[in-house]
C-alpha cells in the first residue's frame, strides 16, 4: 500500500517520516511532502531553508545492503531527470549530495540507511518556485524558476524523481555506472577545493571520484576522501 502525506508545514519531512513510520505497517510505502519546513535538515546538521514554493519531501527505497556512494546515486538520478525534462547545460553534481548550477546551489539530498529495515531514507530539498534568501549555510542559492523563467509542478517532479530512483535501483549493484555519470558532470572538477572534516581542512585540486565514490584530490600527492564537506574555490 502507498500512502502520500502532504503537510502545510512541518519541522522536517524526514523527522515526520520517522514519526509516521513508527505507527504504520512495515509494508506500507510512505511519501511525506511539506509545503514548508521550519527546520529543514541538511548534511552535517546544517539547516536547509525551506520556504513555500519549493519541493521538500522524504521517501524510502529498500535495498539489502548499505552502499558507500548512495547519495551520489540519488544525485545522479535527480541530475538525469532534470536534464531530460529541461535544457540545463551547466547543471552539475557536487560531491557528495548536492546539485549546482553556475556555482549556485539548486538542490540537496540527505540519505540515511536503516539497517533494521534494509532501506535508505531519501530527503530531497529542491529550490523550484520559491523565493530564496542567501544564508550563511547557503550563500549562493538558485531556483529552477530563476533558471528556466517559469514555474514547475512540484507534485509532478516529486513523482518523477521517485520513479527515476526506482527505475535506476539496479545500478546500486554496479556503482561504476552511475559514478562514471557523476564524474562526467562533477562540479568543481579541475578547480581547487577544500574539504572540511571537523577541525581538519584538506585543500587540493579536484580530480574525480573513485570507484567507491570517494573524492580524489591532488595535494601534491593523490588523496582519497570518503567524508567531509566540500567547498569549491571559484574564480
Amino acid at each position: 500500500m502507498k500512502v502520500h502525506f502532504l503537510f502545510d508545514e512541518v519541522q522536517s519531512t524526514m523527522l515526520e517520516y520517522d514519526r509516521i513510520r513508527n505507527f504504520s505497517q512495515p509494508t506500507t510505502e510512505i511519501y511525506v511532502r511539506a509545503l514548508k519546513q521550519t527546520t529543514g535538515i541538511g548534511r552535517s546538521g546544517h539547516r536547509w531553508d525551506s520556504p513555500r514554493g519549493g519541493l521538500w519531501f522524504t521517501f524510502a527505497v529498500y535495498h539489502e545492503v548499505a552502499v558507500d556512494s548512495f547519495a551520489l546515486f540519488a544525485g545522479h538520478c535527480l541530475h538525469k531527470l532534470l536534464s531530460r525534462l529541461y535544457t540545463i547545460p551547466e547543471l552539475r553534481i557536487k560531491w557528495t549530495n548536492d546539485l549546482y548550477y553556475q556555482d549556485k546551489k539548486l538542490a540537496g539530498l540527505l540519505c540515511r540507511y536503516h539497517m533494521a529495515e534494509n532501506s535508505y531514507l531519501i530527503g530531497l530539498g529542491l529550490n523550484t518556485n520559491n523565493i530564496i534568501k542567501a544564508s550563511r549555510a547557503v550563500p549562493n542559492p538558485i531556483s529552477l524558476k530563476e533558471i528556466l523563467g517559469f514555474d514547475v509542478s512540484n507534485e509532478l517532479l516529486m513523482k518523477l524523481f521517485i520513479r527515476e530512483v526506482y527505475d535506476n535501483q539496479l545500478l546500486l549493484y554496479t556503482p561504476k555506472d552511475y559514478l562514471d555519470y557523476c564524474n562526467e558532470h562533477l562540479y568543481g572538477k579541475g578547480k581547487l577545493g577544500i574539504v572540511e572534516q571537523g577541525k581538519e581542512r584538506i585543500m587540493g585540486k579536484i580530480l574525480r571520484l573513485s570507484d567507491r565514490g570517494n573524492l580524489l584530490l591532488d595535494v601534491g600527492k593523490l588523496v582519497s576522501i570518503n567524508h567531509g564537506t566540500l567547498k569549491v574555490l571559484v574564480d
